[in-house]
């Protein structure tokens, strides 16, 4: 055989391996698109470095954990730490597969107007089932005016302090991934939306 016959054979041969990774990319891709998405627990939620889950009451805030919060959030510099229950449920044939999350873009809406969102720039590994993760994000509150907006600061408060469902706010947690594919990453190409 010639070394051109050769190399058009590997070409073909490369052509068909790129072909059967992009299927086997795409199958994943639709796999986890198609996923329903719910939050099955929040095990902990640290802004700044404060532990907010066991504070139920302005008076639960130390003066000190108060003025840096308040100072982060003049600021829009938010940081948190979270480390949450994430249920996968992915469609019949499809739960043996896994898929790297390399980054994530998420938004909280309450009552349909988003109020913070952020970046997830660390990578997580997804799988069928109960997938337990820890979140580190900068925080970003809807700025209104050029500041960060005190309305919505009010309207994530209500959600954190009222215990009758009458009147809390309306919440939708929305994430947009970048997967990681054999081809390289890939980023979805709308937000979805997580059910409580």
């Amino acid at each position: 055989m010639s070394y051109k016959t050769n190399f058009l054979n590997i070409l073909l041969l490369l052509g068909v391996l790129l072909f059967a990774l992009s299927c086997s990319t795409k199958n994943d891709l639709e796999a986890f698109k198609e996923a329903k998405y719910s939050l099955s627990g929040i095990n902990e939620v640290k802004l700044n470095g404060v532990n907010v889950l066991d504070k139920k009451r302005p008076e639960d805030f130390s003066f000190g954990e108060a003025a840096l919060l308040f100072s982060a959030f003049s600021d829009n510099s938010l940081n948190a730490f979270s480390s949450l229950g994430l249920n996968v449920e992915l469609g019949e044939g499809s739960q043996e597969r896994s898929m790297t999350v390399t980054k994530l873009q998420w938004q909280l809406l309450l009552d349909g107007k988003p109020t913070l969102s952020g970046l997830v720039d660390e990578p997580v590994e997804l799988r069928h089932g109960l997938n337990t993760i820890n979140v580190r994000t900068p925080i970003r509150i809807t700025e209104e005016n050029g500041n960060p907006g005190y309305s919505n600061l009010l309207r994530l408060v209500t959600l954190l302090t009222k215990t009758d469902g009458t009147s809390r706010p309306e919440v939708l947690l929305q994430i947009k991934p970048t997967i990681q594919t054999a081809v390289g990453p890939v980023e979805m190409p709308s937000f979805i939306d997580v059910k409580k």
